[in-house]
């Protein structure tokens, strides 16, 4: 079965595949590494996804607003989002039931999941 990607469901698509990468590099970490490595791995995938949704969210709610308002709001997210996400990486850096390299991977899992997609829509129109 082939799933046709365009502009309406290519969010939904980054995130199931994500969920699916995380699901498998974490128990990959565990299985083949240690429990620390699949916790990092799950935790900093949790981040990535969480704040990638965020963003999103943040983003679609900036541009239905006016432009003063959008900009207030928009930089009251971003310190927001930054300072809970700096906050939870602190603590799950200093706890030490987590692998930092597990940690590392699990927060680039957008980024493979985007690249993957990329190329999967170059190799399909043939380029």
């Amino acid at each position: 079965m082939m799933i046709t990607i365009n502009e309406d469901n290519l969010f939904a698509v980054i995130i199931k595949g994500s969920l699916g990468l995380v699901a498998f590099l974490t128990l990959a970490g565990w299985t083949l590494f240690s429990r620390q490595v699949g916790l990092g791995v799950l935790a900093g995938g949790c981040i990535a996804i969480v704040n990638f949704v965020w963003i999103r969210n943040v983003l679609q709610r900036v541009l239905g607003q006016l432009p003063a308002k959008a900009t207030a709001y928009a930089q009251l997210r971003f310190i927001a989002r930054l300072s809970v996400t700096g906050l939870l990486l602190y603590f799950i850096i200093t706890s030490g039931w987590f692998s930092l390299a597990g940690l590392l991977v699990g927060l680039s899992v957008i980024v493979i999941n985007i690249i993957a997609l990329s190329l999967y829509s170059a190799l399909r129109a043939g380029g």
